[in-house]
């Protein structure tokens, strides 16, 4: 049901803080801004990332994610509800850059706006900036109740698996929109973007630490499923970012084969060592409902 990963939302306590991070850093140019509210892509896409001015309800807030029509969200009312998800209301107008749009939520209260008519607009004018955003990884303390809702619920399929600690979903070409990971409570681990290639990810280095002082939490290296280079750091409001790049494309598209990897080091980190604690305990909190 779900065709492509469509943003990430957050609520930060400064907007104008968040955007120059996401401006400065990555390269990111703002589309709109409504109401606190500031809409913010990489491409001629109308937005794939939201940042809501809210000093009290800090975190993320849902994930959106593309469906072909307004046909699609009404099937996905019966099949998210079947699949251990709830629907928060009726379908409605989706606001800036979207024609319709639906709240669900999944398991551990991880919440996605299903939307179709994605708006475009202008390119954004030549820069040093990541083609698209790329998926996100939730962390869950049950994955098989998210795993279920995100296959026969939203229709995203199975990619790889670490164990019982991880597993890997796409809905499109791409090896993953989404990775489920186990985890004490329910949070985000990380939201990525998709660069050229390794280069881009050293200049958005560079630029993390001319303008922020800060250096990368983990990488660069190559992760085993995806076969994606990697490197994360955190953005700031603490929600950890991924840049990927030369990540695995699934059939018809790519000769990738579905698979499950060992628990091992070597299966995160195909260049080096295990990685480091701040990167496996990182996580965004899920924003308080209003």
């Amino acid at each position: 049901m779900v065709t492509r990963i469509g943003h990430v939302t957050f609520r930060v306590p400064d907007l104008d803080a968040a955007v120059d991070f996401q401006r400065d850093v990555l390269g990111l140019v703002e589309t709109e801004r409504v109401n606190n509210v500031s809409y913010l892509t990489c491409n001629d896409r109308h937005h794939e990332l939201v940042l809501v001015q809210d000093p009290v309800r800090r975190g993320y807030d849902h994930v959106g994610l593309q469906v072909a029509d307004a046909a699609a969200l009404e099937t996905a009312k019966r099949r998210v509800t079947d699949a251990g998800g709830r629907v928060l209301g009726d379908v409605f107008d989706g606001g800036p850059g979207l024609d319709r749009a639906l709240l669900v939520e999944g398991p551990e209260g991880h919440v996605f706006k299903l939307f179709c008519g994605m708006e475009t607009v202008a390119p954004p004018p030549p820069g040093d900036r990541p083609l698209k955003f790329e998926h996100v990884s939730l962390k869950v303390r049950n994955t098989r109740r998210l795993e279920r809702f995100l296959s026969a619920g939203l229709g995203f399929r199975f990619s790889d698996r670490m164990g019982f600690l991880a597993s890997w979903w796409h809905c499109d070409p791409d090896h993953h929109g989404m990775a489920v990971v186990w985890a004490p409570k329910a949070e985000l681990s990380h939201y990525a973007y998709t660069l050229a290639d390794l280069n881009a990810m050293g200049r958005t280095a560079d630029r993390l630490k001319l303008h922020r002082d800060r250096k990368l939490i983990f990488g660069p290296s190559r992760h085993g499923p995806g076969n994606n280079q990697f490197a994360y750091f955190n953005d700031d409001d603490g929600a950890m970012v991924e840049l990927c790049s030369d990540l695995a494309q699934m059939e018809p598209a790519g000769s990738y084969q579905p698979r499950k990897w060992p628990i091992d080091p070597g299966t995160i980190n195909q260049w080096g060592g295990p990685p480091p604690l701040k990167f496996l305990l990182a996580g965004c909190p899920i924003a308080p409902r209003g």
